[in-house]
Formats: structure tokens, sequence, C-alpha cells
């Protein structure tokens, strides 16, 4: 892991912040892209108190907003020609129906389309390592998700917990079509299940979403973060491309999710939607 690259979203708090921190220490030079500049600060200067030789790099962008995603993208391109992982940490869930800038609902675009478009910009770059990955963020909830090609955006019909489930289907499903597509290049990817942490998740809606942190049964981000952390570093040779993994083990999956036409539906409709940011 010395001297390898690991762009990730969603590293200033919760999982995210907790698997920079372990990147770290393996001497990974860490790329943080946060829509938080100050705060993404005030991580780094944590990390390097008790890490000096830390490398934390920084860089502005906004999932809720896909031009700054792209500008984000091409300077991270720029400095860094070969990037050897992209963790697409960041995600949410959100307790009603709200569009984005972009015209996306706002679940949707953060936990699915931004990294979509982010993947797609570093791709070539990921493409130079020798040992290339991608991490995904998903979810158990990926179970009662439904591929749906024409609720995407939930603008027929929105339910929280129906529309999370669905979007972190399509992490799996993205996951899965990476794999498919550029295993023979040299890239692996994978989808995690990083357990019910308590991290922040929920925090801003309402109701019980907002109290969702409270719970006892919660586990720590560090604890969160271990399946991520174990996906970047572990010998490519004991891991299984386009796998679920939870608790650092390969896991099964739901059967909609191993559905290669839905694999090559979400591709295709998600490359049209970015198309203009390409």
């Amino acid at each position: 892991m010395n001297n390898k690259i690991a762009v990730i979203t969603g590293g200033t708090s919760g999982i995210g912040k907790a698997t920079v921190e372990k990147l770290v220490t393996f001497g990974t030079t860490v790329v943080l892209l946060a829509r938080d500049i100050q705060k993404a600060e005030s991580v780094k200067r944590e990390i390097l108190k008790t890490f000096p030789n830390g490398k934390v790099d920084i860089f502005a962008g906004d999932l809720k907003d896909l031009g700054s995603i792209k500008s984000a993208a091409e300077e991270i391109k720029f400095r860094y020609p070969q990037i050897d992982i992209l963790i697409n940490n960041a995600g949410g869930v959100f307790s009603k129906f709200e569009k984005t800038m972009d015209g996306f609902e706002v679940g949707f675009q953060v936990n699915h389309l931004a990294h979509f478009l982010l993947t797609q910009i570093l791709l070539d770059n990921l493409l130079k390592s020798n040992d290339a990955r991608v991490v995904n963020l998903s979810s158990e909830a990926h179970r009662i998700g439904k591929f749906r090609v024409g609720n995407l955006n939930a603008e027929k019909k929105f339910s929280t917990w129906m529309q999370y489930g669905a979007i972190k289907l399509m992490n799996i499903l993205f996951t899965k079509a990476l794999a498919n597509k550029y295993g023979e290049k040299g890239l692996q990817s994978f989808a995690v299940h990083p357990g019910v942490v308590k991290s922040g998740f929920g925090a801003n809606n309402g109701g019980f979403l907002k109290y969702f942190n409270k719970m006892p049964f919660l586990i720590t981000p560090e604890q969160g973060a271990e399946t991520s952390v174990y996906l970047a570093t572990q010998s490519k040779e004991k891991l299984s491309n386009g796998g679920y993994y939870k608790r650092c083990q390969i896991s099964y999956s739901s059967l909609e999710s191993q559905d290669l036409v839905a694999q090559d539906q979400l591709w295709e409709i998600s490359m049209k939607l970015i198309k203009s940011y390409l």
C-alpha cells in the first residue's frame, strides 16, 4: 500500500473518516473529495498530528452538484496520472422527495449518479494501475430495493426506504458492471455492506431518521470501515471481482443484483444522464 493513491468521497466523518485514517497508516496518499473544505482541512490536521508523515490531499466537490464533481475529478485526474483505489463512500438517506440543481432526486444523485460520473472521469487513470480497485458502499437495504427503469429518479412514486433500497441495489449493479466491463483490463470492483454504523446517517432528516444514531445496536465508524480497508489493502488474488462483501468476507447479494440485463440498463441510462459532463 505504500506509495499508492486512493481517492475517497465522504472522508470527513463517519466511516469515510475512519477509512482515511487507516489508509494513511499504510503509507497511502489519500485524495479527499469533500464538500466542506474547512472540515476536510480540520480532518487533515487531526490525522497529521497522529501521523506526521501522512499524505492527505483535498479537492472541493459536492455530490449534489455534478458540475463540481466534474471539475474536481478533472483536477484529480491531472494531478494524479495513476490512481490505484477509488472508494465511493459518501451517501445518505432522504425522507422526502427533493431534486438537486441538476434535476435529479437527491438520493439517486448523491448515492449513485455523482459517483458514476466520478468513476467514469477517473477510469483511464485507474486502468494505468496494475492493481486498480473501486469500492462502492452499498447496504443490506439493497434487498428491499427494486430496479425500475422508469422510476430511477423516484418521480412517479417516492418512498424513503424503497428509494434507499433501490439506490443501494444500483451500487451493486454498478459494481458488477464495472467488473464485467473492465475486469480483463485489470480493474477490480467491490460492493460493501459496512454494517449499521453510528456515523451521522439520517441526521439530515426529521422524525425517526434524525434520532437513528442514538440506537443502541450501532457499531463504531472504525468497525464500519474495516471491510472497505480490507478490500483496499488485501492481496487481489484473495478477492472476488464484482463481489459483495460484509465483515471482510464475500457474501451473497440479492438475485436482482445478479441480473446482467439490469446491470447493462443501469450503465446505459447513467451514461446518458451524465453525457453532458464528460
